[in-house]
């Protein structure tokens, strides 16, 4: 799949009446070509602004695929392989001063439309100044999920992680530091009415809420971040009139805007304070007539980290996840034994000293009036009646929540 995220600094590269090649030389083009090629790169950004959650995953695909067509016809390639590589390991996780942050994800890379496959029963051990200290257990609720329980990381300390598949190839991350602090932030929302594509091409616009960060960085001595916001919002499971509800609800924890990656290299700002900075843009639905929670992360990151997510926000396509499939061979900190077959893999396993900031919003804190009722419709769609066919969602209840 091609790169559908364009991004507005490649602009200058393109004029109404021609384009710059990456040898840096000026292609001449006709001017209704030229035309056609800014309305599509125009048609891109909408899309790009308005795939917000994986809820749209396959209307935003369909849509950002067929004007990639023509915009592969338009411009000129940056470089980059974008063959599809579907059946590629990827494994990604971290170790957090946040205990429940502490994951790591197992699985392969799908092939168009399709989800990731998970893998279970690998063996993840952590290691801290080259010694034992745990193991990450998969999570009962979500294959090829492995978390780490009961234990945060120490800043200053040096960790790796070895992960063993079932297969019993064995895989290393290369060691990294934790950063010592990771600064503080608060969050905060706002309304805001923006440009939406829908799966059928028609432009309207609709309700979203954009969440802002602002941010207090630590001494200099720790030099890169990022910022990552989870939406963690609860459904109840309906009934039809006059049978009681017996099952439990379920908890949703996803990404809010898995597209957008916030990254910051301090290296020449003086500054210790950036206020008001977007982290996160989200469309309302129906999720948010429930009880929802923004979870906004402020993690310190080490230079190789920094670098590594950098080529991610410029190479991966699809809806931010390294799990779809990869445009182009992003290789992280994780290696195998190349005389087993097994290699360099896609993803990075990082060492993060993180804080947190979490904002609430109930049907209630709405300037408007939420009217979505397909739960009450009849025929609601199955997350009304089995709310475990959301993705991401489980029975599990965070302890804050």
């Amino acid at each position: 799949m091609p790169n559908y995220r364009l991004r507005e600094k490649l602009a200058p590269r393109y004029s109404p009446d021609s384009y710059q090649d990456d040898s840096g030389r000026r292609v001449s083009i006709t001017p209704a070509f030229a035309t056609a090629c800014a309305k599509a790169i125009a048609v891109a950004q909408t899309l790009r602004r308005a795939s917000i959650t994986y809820n749209f995953e396959s209307v935003f695909r369909k849509s950002a695929c067929l004007f990639m067509i023509f915009l592969v016809g338009c411009l000129d390639p940056i470089g980059i392989d974008t063959t599809t590589l579907g059946g590629e390991l990827v494994i990604s996780g971290q170790i957090s001063t946040l205990e429940d942050q502490s994951t790591l994800t197992i699985g392969t890379t799908a092939d168009t439309k399709r989800l990731p496959y998970p893998i279970s029963g690998a063996t993840v051990i952590i290691y801290e100044d080259g010694d034992s200290i745990g193991t990450y257990l998969e999570s009962p609720s979500r294959a090829g999920k492995y978390i780490l329980h009961d234990r945060a990381g120490i800043p200053g300390k040096v960790y790796q992680v070895q992960v063993i598949l079932p297969d019993q190839k064995t895989y290393w991350s290369l060691p990294e530091k934790m950063p010592a602090d990771a600064g503080s932030v608060t969050s905060y929302y706002e309304h805001s009415r923006e440009d939406y594509v829908d799966g059928e091409g028609t432009l309207s616009t609709k309700n979203f809420l954009k969440v802002y960060a602002n941010a207090t960085l630590p001494s200099a001595e720790t030099q890169h971040f990022r910022w990552m916001v989870d939406e963690v919002y609860i459904i109840v499971v309906s009934s039809p009139p006059g049978v009681p509800v017996t099952a439990p609800p379920c908890f949703v924890t996803q990404p809010a805007d898995p597209q957008f990656l916030v990254l910051l290299d301090r290296s020449h700002l003086t500054a210790t304070e950036i206020p008001d900075k977007l982290v996160a843009q989200r469309l309302v639905d129906e999720t948010f007539m429930y009880k929802h929670y923004f979870v906004t992360y402020q993690s310190a990151l080490t230079q190789e980290a920094h670098d590594y997510w950098s080529k991610v926000d410029i190479l991966v396509g699809g809806n931010g996840s390294l799990f779809d499939p990869p445009p182009a061979k992003i290789y992280g900190n994780i290696t195998g034994n190349s005389e087993e077959g097994t290699g360099k893999v896609y993803g990075y396993f990082q060492a993060t000293n993180q804080t947190v900031s979490r904002i609430f919003i109930g049907p209630e804190d709405f300037p408007y009036f939420l009217n979505f009722r397909s739960c009450q419709s009849s025929f609601p769609p199955m997350r009304c009646t089995d709310c475990l066919s959301v993705q991401n969602s489980s029975h599990d209840r965070p302890d804050w929540f």
